[in-house]
């Protein structure tokens, strides 16, 4: 029984000291980090970095954090930001923002808030913390612009998850529920306030190639940029308006697509209205586009209905053979 007990007593020894080692270990790795994009021009600004959650978990806790990269412009302040990883499984993170936190860019400043947000990742640490999969929960999320708009999310999910077998390629799935636009933009698209104050039900599923892993260079250098996207649906329901997405386009290296997009609406000429109300589409081309997607409304035996399909060439749209105009360039910033 004594040897019994002693036993324990060494292996309890030696784990306490391989959670303080690696703990410490973390703390270093973590303000090593901190103090290399300081040195290489970004601004760095942090109150206090401490690791504690003996003996289960390793709780990395940040205190008056901003992080400012040159290379974009971006600023992202917090007054708190913790990492959460079980001590069995240090590759599995926990990350949970603040109640309140801001981002920052040269045009604008957005003030974000949320009862819960929050994202578990499932990473590679011997692959440079390589991306294998993460899930992201949201609820009661607000942001608010210093350039005068707000937006309101009540419940949203957001999931990555790579696919087996590939390095850069990743599922990527966004549900929302009841998200508010801004009061402006609502007022743009909506002026005798006879749609729901929020959109019910948005949501996303697409397979997407980028040019490199998402992996801790993304933070470090550049962001992954997408060289393919499969799309399998894109939603939106608001009010009587209803819009589907599907369809696969490739990226060029400047962020133009080229492929095709099927796009079924409901009740499409409210959404052209919509559309030009907030300037989004000239008068001129609102008359041509409501011309040839009537024509190809009417094929279908319901006008307010519309199954078409938009093409994609080096970044150009076309409805059939009516050019459309420039199609937004997809690069992340």
């Amino acid at each position: 029984m004594k040897r019994l007990f002693a036993a324990l007593l060494v292996l309890a020894t030696l784990a306490s000291g391989a959670w303080f080692g690696w703990a410490a270990l973390t703390e270093r790795a973590v303000t090593g980090w901190l103090d290399a994009r300081e040195a290489e021009g970004w601004v760095v600004t942090r109150a206090d970095v401490g690791v504690t959650g003996f003996p289960a978990q390793f709780v990395t806790a940040f205190t008056d954090l901003t992080l400012a990269d040159p290379a974009t412009g971006l600023v992202w302040s917090a007054p708190s930001f913790t990492l959460r990883q079980a001590t069995l499984d240090p590759g599995r993170i926990e990350a949970i923002w603040p109640p309140s936190h801001s981002l920052a860019s040269p045009h604008e400043r957005l003030t974000i808030s949320a009862a819960d947000l929050a994202s578990v990742l499932d990473l590679r640490p011997a692959a440079n913390l390589a991306l294998d999969a993460s899930q992201t929960r949201m609820r009661d999320l607000a942001i608010e612009s210093t350039a005068g708009w707000r937006s309101h999310l009540a419940e949203g999910q957001l999931s990555m998850i790579r696919q087996t077998d590939t390095d850069a390629t990743y599922t990527i799935s966004f549900r929302a529920s009841d998200l508010t636009p801004p009061e402006d933009v609502a007022r743009l698209l909506d002026p005798a306030g006879v749609m729901p104050a929020a959109i019910p039900v948005a949501l996303s599923e697409a397979v997407v190639t980028f040019d490199r892993p998402w992996d801790l260079s993304a933070l470090e250098v550049r962001r992954p940029q997408p060289t393919r996207i499969d799309l399998s649906e894109a939603r939106a329901e608001w009010g009587d308006l209803m819009l589907r997405l599907s369809g696969a386009v490739d990226v060029d290296a400047e962020g133009r697509a080229t492929g095709e997009v099927a796009i079924r609406a409901q009740n499409w000429p409210a959404m052209l209205d919509m559309a030009e109300r907030s300037g989004a589409l000239g008068a001129s081309m609102r008359r041509s586009v409501e011309t040839a997607l009537g024509f190809l409304a009417g094929l279908s035996g319901r006008r307010e209905d519309l199954d078409v399909t938009l093409r994609l060439d080096a970044g150009f749209m076309y409805f059939g053979p009516l050019p459309v105009g420039d199609a937004p360039r997809l690069r992340l910033r």
